[in-house]
């Protein structure tokens, strides 16, 4: 995700305005200095301005430094000089910046998404104000267009926190609007109608020439008198302005709306995700990685797949109730914390990709010894798990080549592509059927039944039986993928 045209921004830690939302204050387990940076380097920002006052250069260099593995950015602190004011700050680093940069504060919690979406204004030759599409403040109570998806509206909760501009929705047929008519429209807090501001903007250097403004809404008032401003708007996209005063139940919820993955199964919806909801946030709280929360759930696979070796049932009850905590519960929590803090990255799936088809490798292997002795040393067992093995293993090279080639960093993002191909096909009918049982983590839960039996040899072959097919699958769908008549590019996750 790379923002075309636009490499550089100007963030404002200074706190100019009267807000407690400080550079410093955690959000999602995260400074809100540090999540903007992350955030910007994601979305294909190379060099940042950091605005500060004096007094707080090492305090910013400090909070970066724990978080400077996550940024692939160059940036440099500035101090505001004695008597210096913010517009003269701005303009003296950026008079060497010949193309478009981002501007903005650190009153806010924005996501490489948003940022993704900014980049289509880097071409407008006037400074852009980005705005929310599809809703709009009506006598101060919140209306959304049908356009609007339902997750996105934990976002304004809080109305009253937003900067608003008084125009209908009716501008929200095109993707830019020129503030610049004989009669401008009001730009402020205090409006009860209106759409809704991001306080983000896009601009050049020239833009910023001959202003004096303390600022980003000083800034925008400028450009909205000189009527230089040109509306730009998103849709679908995580952003939230906050204010400090916000409650820790308005920030649970924002949060866990961007941690809930909504590919998942029904299961994994009913059960499992109320389960690793506040695991989550105990997670992000103690400043968990995804990958710490992955190895230990590598470490409890290995644990729990040990316990059957032990030819006792308690073993096999132990086994069911720690694996299916790993395989169903940890599992969601690594992503949903790599959502709540950035954490999201290609390696990071590559890895999750990797624990997944370990979460029933490591029992497939303990079973077939297991097995094998208690068989009385049966080579059914390891004729079966060897083949078992080289099969899914082919299945699996295959796939994680293909996912290279297209650029794809989750099988998830792969499936929902390629259902999107299949959805005239004969077979898909059946397929979406069949879905509800075998989606999401109703498989682990199976197993999790299965374990009940107290019978390794039952266990031994579902895993075998699960493999072979799934195996298929995945060169069903490259195959698929690759057909001539598929006429859909897949597209990069």
């Amino acid at each position: 995700m790379g923002v075309a045209g636009i490499t550089r921004a100007v963030i404002f830690a200074a706190n100019t305005a009267p807000t407690k939302a400080t550079y410093d204050a955690v959000y999602g387990g995260e400074p809100l200095l540090t999540r903007a940076l992350v955030a910007l380097s994601k979305a294909g920002i190379r060099s940042v301005w950091i605005i500060c006052h004096e007094g707080d250069r090492e305090k910013i260099a400090a909070l970066i430094g724990k978080a400077r593995t996550r940024l692939a950015l160059d940036y440099d602190i500035c101090l505001i000089r004695n008597g210096e004011t913010l517009s003269e700050v701005v303009s003296r680093l950026v008079e060497q910046w010949d193309t478009s940069f981002l501007l903005l504060e650190t009153n806010q919690v924005v996501h490489p998404t948003f940022l993704a979406q900014v980049a289509q204004f880097a071409a407008s030759p006037k400074p852009v104000l980005v705005a929310y599409k599809h809703v709009w403040s009506n006598e101060g109570k919140i209306a959304f267009e049908s356009a609007f998806s339902d997750k996105f509206k934990v976002i304004f909760a809080h109305p009253e926190s937003f900067t608003k501009i008084a125009l209908d929705k009716s501008v929200f047929r095109s993707n830019t609007f020129d503030l610049g008519p004989a009669h401008p429209p009001e730009i402020s807090p205090a409006l009860s109608n209106g759409i809704f501001s991001t306080d983000v903007v896009v601009c050049h250097r020239v833009h910023l020439q001959n202003d004096s403004w303390g600022d980003v809404a000083e800034l925008i008032q400028h450009w909205h008198k000189q009527q230089l401003l040109r509306l730009g708007f998103v849709e679908n996209v995580w952003w939230l302005p906050v204010t400090g005063r916000e409650s820790q139940e308005d920030r649970t919820e924002f949060f866990w709306r961007i941690a809930f993955k909504e590919i998942s199964g029904e299961f994994s919806k009913l059960v499992n995700s109320h389960l690793s909801k506040p695991l989550t946030f105990l997670f992000v709280r103690f400043g968990f990685s995804p990958n710490a929360i992955s190895i230990l759930e590598l470490s409890l696979f290995l644990v729990s797949s040990a316990f059957l070796l032990i030819p006792q049932y308690w073993a096999m009850l132990v086994f069911a109730v720690v694996w299916q905590f790993s395989a169903g519960v940890l599992d969601r929590c690594d992503g949903e914390v790599a959502r709540i803090r950035n954490y999201e990255s290609e390696a990071g799936a590559r890895f999750d990709m990797l624990i997944d088809d370990l979460r029933f490798a490591l029992p497939l292997v303990f079973l077939t010894i297991a097995c094998y002795r208690e068989s009385h040393r049966d080579l059914t067992y390891l004729v079966a798990a060897v083949a078992t093995a080289a099969w899914y293993s082919t299945a699996v090279v295959y796939q994680n080549r293909f996912l290279r080639r297209a650029r794809y960093v989750s099988i998830q993002s792969m499936g929902v592509d390629f259902l999107k191909t299949q959805a005239e096909t004969r077979w898909f009918a059946v397929f979406r059927r069949i879905q509800p049982f075998t989606k999401g983590d109703i498989r682990t839960f199976y197993i999790f039944l299965a374990s009940f039996l107290g019978n390794k040899s039952v266990l031994f072959w579902m895993l075998v039986a699960y493999a072979w097919p799934l195996g298929a699958s995945y060169f069903f769908t490259v195959v698929k993928f690759r057909h001539p008549s598929t006429s859909a590019r897949p597209s990069i996750a």
